[in-house]
């Protein structure tokens, strides 16, 4: 198929997971695992979405579906074409094919969804010659993941959005964090995935019956976002090492992480790492750590004996065009 590829990145979150639900600070960036969209313009009203690694396909003309690859292809594909639909009628268009190709793995706290959300939105945009602006690729993009997740805050859009480092607070224009070198964190997979919006909706429970002891912690974590900068602009790792443990305990408080997730830090500790969190909405999935620079390929091999890691180069471009 012809048409405009657009990529956005995976992300991870340094701090800030679930608090930034509820106006906390978060820190987070891109990293090198991409989501592709390859999409064109069609005049016959049709929208055909085919996502390729998930081997599920729909096609729709308006609301009639006309045909799926299997039974539960229109339900898992309807956010995006919610999304899709609200292109079509803002900005007149007729119809589009839509080819999804991502190496993000899904449920594992990498924000798969919010990637693919964003390089849909912008090659759907990009075909019918329409030069969207950051905002509208939020907005936008911001449709499929609110019928994804339970109150989604936006950090993973703004993250994969921008690329690089940021500092967010939901409801606010992301910041940059300036970071002068590159540097390698450690991604350790559970092999345990999970879906997001129950684990949201847990917190919810849980803030609701302790608001005020909710809002301390979300204090607390926003003096370790804070940290966290300063440690990221001076690439002070011992320091990003030590905050990443504190997080992982704040989240531990809130009930999000696990005996796998809480496995995968200590082994990390054990194994030589300054530091290690969970990272996305815990429940599974994944965690990060980070080791003395020179060490990092040797404590990823240690870790991997017991968890499947790999050596991760910080920071990444955000969304981006493809030749």
């Amino acid at each position: 198929m012809g048409g405009l590829t657009y990529s956005a990145p995976a992300k991870v979150i340094f701090c800030g997971e679930h608090y930034v639900v509820y106006g906390g600070r978060a820190v987070a960036c891109a990293i090198p695992k991409r989501a592709y969209a390859t999409v064109s313009h069609r005049n016959d009203g049709l929208v055909s979405i085919e996502s390729q690694d998930a081997r599920i396909s729909a096609v729709w003309r308006g609301e009639k579906l006309i045909k799926s690859s299997d039974q539960g292809a229109p339900t898992r594909l309807r956010p995006l074409k919610t999304m899709i639909d609200h292109i079509s009628e803002r900005f007149g268009a007729k119809g589009f094919s839509v080819v999804i190709k991502s190496d993000i793995p899904r449920g594992m706290g990498l924000g798969s969804s919010a990637s693919v959300s964003l390089a849909v939105a912008a090659a759907c945009l990009a075909s019918i010659g329409h030069e969207a602006t950051l905002q509208d690729l939020l907005e936008i993009a911001s449709i499929a993941e609110s019928e994804i997740h339970y109150r989604s805050s936006g950090v993973d859009l703004a993250a994969s959005l921008t690329g690089g480092f940021i500092s967010y607070v939901r409801g606010e224009k992301p910041r940059q964090i300036p970071v002068e070198d590159e540097f390698n964190i450690i991604l350790i997979s559970t092999k345990k995935g999970r879906r997001t919006g129950s684990i949201v909706k847990q917190v919810s429970t849980l803030r609701e019956q302790f608001i005020n002891v909710f809002e301390r912690l979300r204090l607390v974590n926003d003096e370790v976002a804070a940290e966290m900068e300063v440690a990221l602009r001076n690439l002070r790792f011992e320091r990003i090492g030590a905050l990443f443990t504190i997080q992982h305990n704040l989240l531990k408080t809130i009930g999000v992480s696990n005996r796998a997730l809480d496995e995968a830090v200590e082994y990390a500790l054990k194994a030589g790492a300054l530091g290690a969190k969970l990272t996305g909405a815990g429940g599974g999935g994944c965690a990060i750590a980070i080791a003395p620079q020179d060490k990092a390929k040797e404590v990823a091999r240690a870790i991997s004996t017991k968890f499947p890691a790999e050596i991760l180069k910080l920071p990444q471009e955000g969304l981006r065009r493809e030749k």
